[in-house]
């Protein structure tokens, strides 16, 4: 691990702050609301587990428009209480999180516990703050868009600056300092390591990946619009469907993943006896997406000189005007036959 402890500042937490200006969205982003006046956060403390604590390092995902400037204030103390302004024991989360108390008189106070403030920077150490109690304020200034969100913070230091000696892990020092530069690109590999199981996990990837996995067998899943589903089916049978490419079996087996019901599957039929052609009936409507995703799928799969045709099975018999009915004509009982505007006959129907 990069760090002992990481805290990730979600909707829990974000709820439980002081939040002027901002839109949540999602699970832990605050969104610029233009159309309001002040725009602050302050979260309720986060607590490091022990009395001075080591503080590592904060990121977060932020965007900005170039007329907006963002200020990250953080500090640390072993106590959650304080004295302000003449009083003793003020609180300091329930000071921060109140709807009477000013944003001058917040950032005094903010500002009197020692905070380190950051301009425009969604990446930053915390080497040289102590305490067991951590302190975040967000204020942005001027107009446009922007959002902040999943806010990250490392506690308990650097694991990595305890490979060198003792002499060299006085934190915040210029060594210290310059080493965090290859330290932060170590811990981020480090966690994304651990995370790889998720990665190749089928059911949980992103579809990106679904689509990168698909392409090592040769298999082109991007451009059909496939369901989620549909792509993760067709990527965990990659390997079966990539070895049978060109033999009937690849062409019922993807069959059988799009329309997940039967179908009918003639070859050299219904085609005018064409050499190398085959027609599929489906029991399903055909909508235009239904018939382009089926058709990417099989002209990957097919024999190089078949052509496919798809038909749709209709289960409804239609007469317009041009049609009548001969001699020993029957219509089974499911159907129903309209013969003009006044009469209508169920059930059995037989015209001699």
């Amino acid at each position: 691990m990069a760090y002992d402890i990481w805290y990730s500042i979600k909707n829990n937490r974000i709820k439980q702050a002081f939040i002027s200006g901002f839109n949540i969205e999602g699970r832990d982003t605050l969104r610029f609301d233009q159309s309001k006046n002040g725009h602050f956060l302050y979260l309720r403390e986060i607590d490091g587990l022990a009395d001075d604590a080591l503080w590592g390092r904060f990121t977060c995902d932020l965007k900005l428009s170039e007329e907006l400037i963002c200020y990250i204030y953080v500090a640390a103390t072993n106590f959650l209480t304080t004295s302000f302004e003449g009083k003793e024991n003020i609180n300091i989360s329930d000071y921060l999180c109140s709807d009477e108390i000013s944003r001058d008189r917040k950032m005094t106070l903010i500002n009197n516990l020692g905070a380190k403030r950051f301009v425009n920077t969604d990446d930053f150490l915390l080497y040289d703050l102590k305490g067991r109690y951590l302190f975040v304020a967000v204020e942005m200034i001027g107009g446009g868009k922007a959002h902040i969100g999943k806010m990250r913070i490392g506690v308990r230091g650097d694991n990595f600056m305890g490979s060198f000696p003792e002499v060299y892990q006085d934190r915040n020092s210029f060594f210290h300092r310059y080493l965090s530069i290859f330290s932060s690109i170590y811990n981020d590999m480090s966690e994304q390591n651990e995370k790889l199981y998720e990665m190749l996990d089928l059911d949980k990837c992103l579809p990106e990946q679904l689509e990168m996995y698909a392409s090592w067998f040769g298999i082109n899943i991007s451009g059909g619009g496939l369901s989620t589903d549909t792509m993760r089916t067709i990527v965990k049978e990659a390997y079966q469907l990539s070895r049978m490419k060109g033999t009937k079996w690849a062409i019922e087996r993807v069959l059988e993943i799009m329309l997940g019901q039967k179908y009918v599957l003639y070859e050299n039929r219904l085609t005018n006896g064409e050499f190398l052609n085959i027609t599929i009936l489906i029991d399903k409507k055909l909508t235009e997406q239904l018939r382009h995703q089926i058709l990417f799928m099989l002209d990957q799969f097919k024999p190089v000189r078949v052509k496919v045709k798809l038909m749709q099975m209709e289960r409804e018999a239609v007469i317009d005007g041009n049609n009548y009915l001969d001699i020993n004509a029957s219509i089974p009982a499911e159907k129903h036959v309209v013969l003009d505007k006044e009469s209508i006959y169920d059930g059995a129907i037989t015209l001699v």
